[in-house]
């Protein structure tokens, strides 16, 4: 297998602190209004617990001196098959106070995300969010301002233009309710872990 028929290797860090019961979120930069976990791409010679660190540091501004977990205390990996390559998660808990957390004001990625502290049914309900609202330029979301084609174009090209448009928003939602059934698998395994705590 070629490295570009690899799976992309990606760290997702659940951010709990004991101290107020409650998980750390952040705002997709793809899609700003949506609440996503910090996760992001394992880099070579880094371990998926080192990642998981690095990721919430640049993402959500957790310390970056947080211990890495080990491997084989990673709460699971998950497999998102697609047509290309797919990825794999490898979802860790990492452990820190709020307190601790609202201390650092800044970190790499302030100025792209907002942070904030949910209880797990208010994460459920965010990542739930994702699959509610549907890609830009679906079929049902139509635009306020109507696409007019030239009067010499060819309405088949424009036809098949608007179909391309269509299947590309189909594809996005796919992928962003994938995520989200990603997210929520790993989310109801961390409430398991933690006696059920909803």
């Amino acid at each position: 297998m070629t490295k570009s028929e690899e799976s992309r290797h990606v760290a997702v860090s659940l951010v709990y602190s004991p101290q107020t019961k409650k998980l750390l979120m952040v705002t997709s930069r793809a899609h700003p209004d949506l609440w996503i976990f910090p996760k992001g791409g394992i880099e070579p010679g880094e371990t998926s617990g080192q990642a998981a660190v690095r990721e919430s540091w640049e993402e959500a501004g957790t310390p970056p001196s947080l211990p890495a977990p080990e491997d084989e205390e990673r709460l699971m990996m998950l497999a998102l098959p697609s047509k290309k390559n797919g990825s794999i998660w490898h979802v860790h808990i990492l452990e820190v106070n709020e307190d601790v957390v609202e201390c650092i004001q800044q970190w790499p990625e302030s100025h792209e995300r907002e942070r904030k502290w949910f209880t797990a049914s208010e994460c459920l309900s965010n990542i739930q969010d994702w699959t509610n609202i549907p890609s830009e330029n679906t079929h049902d979301n139509h635009s306020e301002t109507p696409i007019i084609a030239e009067a010499k174009g060819n309405p088949i090209a424009h036809n098949h233009e608007e179909h391309v448009k269509e299947r590309d928003a189909q594809k996005k939602q796919q992928k962003k309710e994938k995520k989200a059934g990603a997210m929520e698998l790993a989310l109801r395994q961390f409430i398991e872990l933690k006696g059920g705590m909803l």
